[in-house]
């Protein structure tokens, strides 16, 4: 609780931030801990993020020393609910997907990393027909791209359902549903109100550049399907946060004050 405190002291100035709590994983975390931990009146009704049946071997280790899958067994022994975000979720059965789907647990998913890391590939299709929310992140990998992100989530579905177009929803367009639905399930990850334009959420907005040659003549959803299939980062023209503009015309606005010191840093750490 002490880490906690300290926590919640440093971002009191920082309205742009949320206290939650991270107990890492059943492989790091124990039973008991993690009971004490969540039982705290001090972390009651703040956001919750566990990695979960990331990798087979976690699986295997849950069921020999807790008895039952990871999953199955957090399920059967803490309130999960919408304030929880279940990170990875790679290796999970089909009634554990249902199961923590109807819970309202958001699914924290990282594409890049899984992929990188030789992890697997999520059943975002299963996940969304049960009614599941998710949002995304990088985890590990070195790559920060929403486009990546999202465009590797439905490339794994493709691959495994061979077919195209798989995580889409009626009336949307495949890049429009999944960015919908991630910006959402982010949203309710973060216990923030962002992820849409609508009164008492932030202001959170990203310009593409109407410019840029491969979004000549696009229109609607078009748009949204060009960026992630297509492009990247690069038609990125302006970002703001809390209606504060901190990319413009490609650039973060403090890139020249910052340049230097990571090149410092990355000279040392080398």
């Amino acid at each position: 609780m002490q880490l906690l405190e300290a926590c919640k002291h440093l971002i009191e100035d920082r309205p742009l931030q949320r206290l939650g709590i991270a107990p890492h994983s059943l492989r790091t975390v124990s039973a008991e801990h993690l009971q004490t931990v969540l039982s705290a009146p001090e972390v009651q009704g703040l956001p919750v993020h566990m990695h979960i049946a990331e990798q087979p071997a976690e699986v295997a280790e849950c069921r020999s020393v807790l008895g039952a899958r990871p999953i199955d067994w957090l399920l059967g022994n803490f309130d999960v609910d919408s304030r929880w975000c279940l990170v990875h979720a790679t290796h999970v059965t089909a009634s554990e997907l249902r199961d923590a789907a109807a819970s309202g647990a958001i699914a924290g998913l990282c594409p890049t990393t899984e992929a990188d890391l030789g992890d697997g590939l999520f059943k975002a299709e299963a996940w969304m027909a049960a009614g599941g929310g998710f949002g995304i992140g990088s985890d590990s990998n070195l790559r920060v791209s929403v486009t990546e992100e999202l465009r590797l989530l439905e490339s794994g579905c493709r691959l495994r359902k061979m077919r195209r177009n798989v995580l889409t929803d009626e009336g949307k367009s495949c890049a429009r549903t999944i960015y919908d639905r991630a910006v959402a399930g982010g949203a309710l990850a973060l216990a923030q109100q962002t992820g849409k334009i609508a009164p008492g959420c932030r202001a959170d907005l990203v310009e593409l550049d109407t410019g840029h040659p491969l979004l000549e003549g696009r229109s609607n959803d078009a748009i949204i399907d060009t960026w992630v299939f297509a492009g990247g980062s690069a038609m990125v023209r302006s970002v703001w946060v809390a209606g504060n503009r901190l990319v413009a015309q490609g650039r973060h606005v403090r890139k020249a004050e910052l340049e230097a010191p990571f090149r410092r840093a990355m000279k040392e750490l080398l």
